[in-house]
């Protein structure tokens, strides 16, 4: 079969102590780029007139990241919902229609 080659790639966020993760070839830029992403946030926060210690600043990115998974999820399930509510509307409407 076609199996994806997998990297162990070193993540370092924050302070944080460094740890590797076996991630999918194809996968690797992705994670890369989220990496980057949630360091720069933490800097954001970590450097400035009201400046957080570096577990502040990584607590409310990941509080941050966490709160966009919510919604996201949130709104997902509620348009699954509304789609199978649709299609049983739909269903209902064609019964003894054939």
């Amino acid at each position: 079969m076609n199996q994806q080659k997998e990297h162990r790639i070193t993540i370092k966020i924050a302070d944080a102590d460094a740890f590797r993760l076996p991630v999918k070839e194809s996968e690797e830029s992705f994670y890369r780029h989220v990496i980057e992403q949630i360091n720069n946030n933490v800097n954001r926060f970590r450097y400035g007139a009201n400046a957080d210690t570096p577990s502040a600043a990584l607590a409310k990115v990941t509080l941050y990241y966490a709160t966009m998974l919510y919604r996201q999820t949130n709104l997902i399930n509620s348009q699954a919902e509304i789609l199978g509510d649709f299609e049983a509307r739909i269903d209902s409407l064609l019964e003894g229609t054939d």
